[in-house]
């Protein structure tokens, strides 16, 4: 970045040296220039007197003359061509000094002649002073003669260059100490525009550029912190998809893996039913089994698997249909306390058969708009958890609790915790719980699925919570 700056700053002083080339070049020429213009000048002095004499002159024009003289500061001698008799000298010393002076004066140098007029330097053989002189010859009887030292030619050049070294050197100088401040101030925002976009390529978007100028640069600074925020935005979003994405193939991994195991556990359950009743089935056929009471117990087991077939069955139907975007639910306003206590009553055989001690809490008389079957249906899927879960303690808790206009329903059951990891996936659907939870009992695990697609429906919340001596399962619905 520094280059920007030298090459500014170098350019600004080439521009200044031009400045001072044009100055010497004056100084080298200017003599000549105010030469040729004096030349000029003393030409039309001898065009005026020309109009002041005629063929005879007269003592009267003298005034003139002297005015002519004092105008444009130059000598002027008029004599008489013929005669070379002095008329007039404008010199203090007069007629007297042109007569004395007439071979004093040596042309050193021939100028040019115009219209008549030779421009010549002479020389004073007495002074030394070199003059420039003008000669008006054969104007009707007289010769003009106009000069003017050169030594005042050259005290004008020098004075005039003094006056010009006098102005320019300080006016240099402030113009350079301007330049480098006007460089510094000019390459400041530039060098922070560089930093930045040097960032901003690391991939870091910590500061915005601070550039209030009204300008081009501001206007390039402004943008390029809308380009800063917009990269940091789309890095971010970037991020943000691609964690999503990794999270997306871990899910997807995990839930291949899931039904992997959905199918082996699927085709276990369903293979071991039908393998005992085709089995009882082909004994009975041969009559192997001679005695009722045996073909009795044979019929019994037939009955069971069959039984637990179709709930294996209807727990798959159920749960495709509610995953599927074309279930409806029934909605209407339910009793709580009536339904739990219906569902209660349901399986008061197998609470007394287990010999589970179960406690109900009752809320108050409350009503919600749900679906009437699917609710109980979630509710009879925890307590059949609970049920196969519970610990030698039997102990099963179900509260009904009102908080913040949500109806909660927890169902609590003593025995073994859920691991931390495990919490999530017990809701997948997809994993067998006596895998996740360490259970003796083999089922495929499709309950806490059924229940997590019947709450999101009705656009309530679920979960699990670990308790000290067992896990307390809820549902939260809105009033």
């Amino acid at each position: 970045m520094k280059s920007i700056k030298l090459k500014l700053f170098s350019g600004i002083v080439l521009i200044f040296s031009i400045f001072i080339l044009g100055i010497a070049t004056y100084g080298v020429t200017y003599k000549d220039f105010f030469q040729r213009e004096k030349l000029m000048e003393m030409n039309e002095v001898i065009e005026e007197i020309k109009n002041y004499i005629d063929k005879d002159y007269d003592n009267r024009v003298d005034g003139k003359l002297e005015g002519l003289s004092e105008k444009y500061s130059v000598q002027i001698d008029i004599k008489d061509a013929l005669t070379s008799e002095s008329i007039f000298s404008s010199h203090k010393m007069g007629k007297n000094n042109m007569m004395n002076g007439q071979h004093r004066f040596e042309v050193i140098e021939f100028i040019g002649e115009k219209e008549g007029v030779s421009e010549t330097i002479t020389l004073d053989r007495s002074t030394g002073v070199e003059f420039l002189t003008t000669v008006g010859k054969n104007v009707y009887t007289y010769e003009i003669t106009v000069k003017t030292p050169i030594t005042v030619i050259d005290d004008a050049v020098n004075k005039s260059m003094k006056l010009l070294f006098m102005i320019m050197v300080p006016v240099g100088f402030i113009a350079l100490f301007i330049t480098a401040l006007f460089s510094r101030q000019f390459t400041k925002p530039v060098i922070e525009i560089t930093k930045k976009t040097r960032k901003i390529e690391e991939l870091s978007f910590c500061e915005d550029l601070n550039i209030k100028s009204i300008d081009e640069i501001g206007i390039l600074a402004k943008s390029v912190n809308n380009l800063s925020y917009k990269i940091e935005e789309t890095l971010k979003n970037l991020k943000e998809k691609n964690l999503e994405l990794e999270t997306m193939m871990k899910n997807e991994k995990k839930n291949q893996l899931a039904r992997r195991e959905f199918v082996s556990s699927v085709s276990h359950e369903l293979k071991s039913p039908i393998t005992v009743i085709s089995g009882y089935i082909q004994a009975l056929q041969e009559g192997i089994i001679s005695s009722e009471e045996d073909r009795k117990f044979y019929l019994d087991v037939i009955g069971e698997e069959t039984d637990r077939l179709g709930i294996i069955v209807n727990d798959l139907l159920d749960l495709y249909k509610l995953e599927s975007n074309t279930f409806k639910l029934n909605k209407k306003e339910v009793n709580i306390n009536s339904l739990m206590k219906r569902t209660l009553e349901k399986n008061k055989f197998r609470f007394e058969e287990m010999n589970i001690n179960i406690n109900f809490t009752e809320g108050e008389n409350i009503t919600v708009i749900v679906d009437e079957v699917r609710l109980e249906q979630a509710v009879q899927n925890y307590i059949n958890n609970a049920l196969s879960h519970v610990d030698e303690n039997k102990i099963i808790d179900i509260n009904l609790k009102v908080i913040e206009d949500n109806l909660v329903i927890s169902v609590y059951n003593s025995g073994s915790n859920i691991e931390d990891d495990n919490l999530t996936r017990i809701w997948e659907g997809f994993i067998r719980v006596d895998k996740v939870r360490n259970y003796k009992e083999k089922r495929l695990g499709l309950g806490l699925a059924i229940v997590k697609q019947i709450v999101n429906l009705h656009d309530g919340t679920y979960g699990v919570k670990n308790r000290k001596h067992g896990v307390e399962f809820w549902i939260s619905l809105r009033l």
